[in-house]
């Protein structure tokens, strides 16, 4: 089941119109959420982007007592309560001609299981040749027209990696195709500012808050690919990933950081443990 326009319907059933802006020029924006045994985890701050990000494309936003009581329902008609789901809220820009119209956009709540966080192993990283535009009108903008993060991605699965990292158009590192980026290089912890392109994480945001803290240092900085290469540690943040460690394809595994890694391992641990806090 999912939740479209108010009303709970099969997946397989679901019509949109052929002129629909997010369908046919992606024009729309989407959250992802990670719920845990049935309970949202950030929603806050997940809806706080939404209605940013919407705003910047001139498209409306539900009440978030809407989408609550949406997720609710779809949850309790899935029967989804027990392990992690991922809850995806679409918004889309509504059959209106392209210079804008009246006409409402859709709203869409989709569910599906997701692994357990347990299972996660270091993700190994690439580089992929597919550039972000931290000047253009979608930069930190979780939209819908998505194809250059689909294509990296695809980019970095074909080389054998599980990500790709991304750089913006001044050859500076902005984030992973599905995820931000941090390094870690005595005892520091960096991250690319939000002027190089990347989307604010909602995660990203909560990791920066928890390394405060825990009194480790954090920066968001202009970083380069030397700067990855000699990271001591690389770790991705996402709401499905968590806190995942990373290295780069082919690096030398005693020279970059592991799934062991000191400072990736208490950050990871804390942002479970704020999850726990949040939820009980």
């Amino acid at each position: 089941m999912i939740w479209f326009n108010g009303d709970l319907i099969a997946a397989d059933s679901l019509r949109v119109s052929p002129f629909d802006l997010g369908l046919t020029v992606g024009l729309g924006v989407f959250e992802t959420m990670v719920a845990y045994d049935g309970q949202v985890f950030a929603y806050d701050l997940h809806h706080e982007r939404m209605v940013s990000s919407a705003d910047k494309l001139g498209l409306d936003v539900p009440n978030d007592r809407v989408i609550k009581t949406a997720i609710s329902e779809l949850i309790e008609a899935n029967g989804d309560h027990k392990g992690r789901l991922r809850i995806r809220v679409t918004l889309s820009g509504g059959a209106n001609p392209l210079a804008g119209g009246d006409e409402a956009g859709s709203v869409m709540v989709t569910t599906c299981d997701l692994p357990a966080v347990a299972d996660k192993l270091p993700v190994r990283l690439t580089w992929v040749p597919f550039a972000i535009n931290e000047r253009g009108a979608t930069a930190g903008i979780k939209s819908t027209s998505y194809a250059n993060h689909v294509l990296a991605l695809r980019h970095a699965l074909r080389a054998g990696a599980g990500e790709g990292l991304m750089l913006n158009s001044q050859g500076q590192l902005a984030e992973g195709a599905m995820s931000n980026v941090f390094l870690v290089k005595d005892g520091a912890v960096f991250t690319p500012s939000l002027m190089s392109g990347c989307l604010p994480g909602v995660t990203r945001q909560l990791v920066i808050m928890l390394c405060s803290e825990l009194g480790i240092s954090v920066q968001q900085s202009e970083l380069g690919t030397e700067d990855v290469e000699q990271a001591d540690e690389i770790f991705l943040t996402s709401s499905l990933r968590e806190v995942q460690a990373a290295e780069l394809l082919g690096a030398d595994p005693s020279a970059v950081g592991g799934i062991t890694s000191r400072i990736t391992s208490h950050i990871a641990e804390a942002y479970a443990a704020r999850v726990r806090e949040e939820l009980s």
